[in-house]
């Protein structure tokens, strides 16, 4: 299965399910440094992935460390569609 990437919403081609993990475990780990500096309403968003609404089949994944206000993190979640999960790390 190969799945549409994306860092910093510039496309980077068709990866597999591997190397994708492998991606989510690099910015998972950069977005866990980057949340030390944190204030209490923010976070650091790393990851939406998005499904394919009839099949729910695993689409694309787009990896970015983009510190948030949670006001405006509240915004980007309403306006994805019910098919994405958005992954980010608080400092709490």
């Amino acid at each position: 299965m190969d799945i549409d990437l994306y860092i910093d919403f510039v496309y980077h081609g068709f990866y597999r399910l591997d190397d994708i993990e492998e991606r989510f475990d690099e910015y998972h780990a950069a977005a866990l440094e980057a949340a030390e500096d944190l204030a209490d309403d923010e976070v650091i968003l790393y990851a939406i992935y998005a499904f394919e609404e009839e099949t729910q089949r695993f689409i694309y994944a787009n990896f970015m460390i983009r510190k948030l206000k949670l006001d405006h993190y509240a915004r980007v979640c309403e306006r994805l569609s019910k098919f994405c999960r958005l992954f980010c790390i608080g400092n709490g």
